[in-house]
């Protein structure tokens, strides 16, 4: 089974990767006005090369869900973010630009910050509601804020803190997006298509789905990819996690020690964030359209 994981999950990363590469080019380098508007949405669902590339995200989820279908998620969520390896390879190959040894300490620095994360802040599984008032709390908190995120990319001059912004209100979506995968797939486990077809995660994840769609797309318009696309696969993990906290009621039992080693693992994540997002050669890529 172990096998299957890491084949699954590594041809996973391949795909998305290679997806984000696509979808960058596709966006190309919008005025920042541009971002957020319908005008935007509707040239790139025109674009054949945008679609080419959001099929090759959808056939990387396929094989995301293979791999946490069968391993765990401490396993299979590092080895997804092994798609900045692949980022690299694919800037390297696509632009001819040279990928430096800081280049590849950052994105190792992410990963492990990552895997050693998840290591040490290993959840115990709590309830899953289906009460809608915490969830109708936590979409009115989160709506405004996204919006807000939104109007702030389209005023900025930088296209690194754009990329970064619009790369943290996409992680939101996304986070949202994996509970109610979560909460739907749990329904049709126990009781059936019919049941989770007359209950309401179903539909918050059609919504949500195609709200994590809009603003990767603009994530994606706005910046450099070796920018949002860390904050996106890091954030979202994390903003999953302390959903899981506030509303399922998951617990974390620290010990100061294993606290101290979760603290140091975040530091090594922000410092291969901070390192990748200032590297020279990301940001020529940036500039040449990925």
């Amino acid at each position: 089974m172990l096998a299957v994981t890491y084949s699954a999950a590594i041809l996973a990363a391949l795909l998305n990767a290679s997806a984000a590469v696509i979808e960058r080019l596709a966006t190309a380098k919008p005025d920042a006005k541009r971002l957020f508007s319908h005008h935007f949405v509707y040239e790139m669902i025109k674009s054949r090369l945008f679609l080419s590339g959001f099929g090759l995200q959808v056939l990387a989820f396929v094989f995301q869900a293979i791999a946490l279908k069968n391993g765990p998620l401490i396993i299979v969520m590092p080895l997804m973010t092994s798609d900045l390896v692949f980022l690299l390879l694919l800037i390297h190959w696509k632009l001819g630009i040279h990928i430096k040894l800081r280049d590849v300490l950052s994105v190792l620095m992410i990963i492990l910050g990552l895997a050693g994360l998840f290591a040490a802040t290993t959840p115990t599984q709590g309830n899953l509601t289906y009460n809608a008032t915490p969830w109708f709390i936590l979409v009115s908190i989160v709506t405004p804020l996204v919006v807000i995120l939104a109007l702030i990319i389209r005023k900025l001059e930088s296209a690194n803190l754009r990329a970064l912004l619009a790369g943290f209100a996409a992680a939101i979506s996304y986070a949202m997006n994996a509970v109610f995968v979560k909460l739907s797939l749990n329904l049709l486990n126990k009781h059936g298509w019919v049941v989770m077809l007359t209950r309401w995660p179903i539909y918050a994840l059609i919504v949500s789905g195609l709200i994590s769609v809009y603003l990767m797309l603009n994530a994606y318009g706005s910046g450099p990819l070796a920018i949002s696309q860390p904050v996106m696969e890091v954030f979202e993990p994390g903003i999953a996690v302390s959903i899981g906290i506030l509303i399922f009621g998951d617990s974390y039992k620290y010990s100061l020690g294993e606290l101290f080693l979760a603290l140091l693992f975040v530091l090594l994540l922000a410092a291969g964030i901070v390192s990748l997002g200032s590297s020279p050669r990301i940001q020529e890529a940036g500039e040449r359209g990925i």
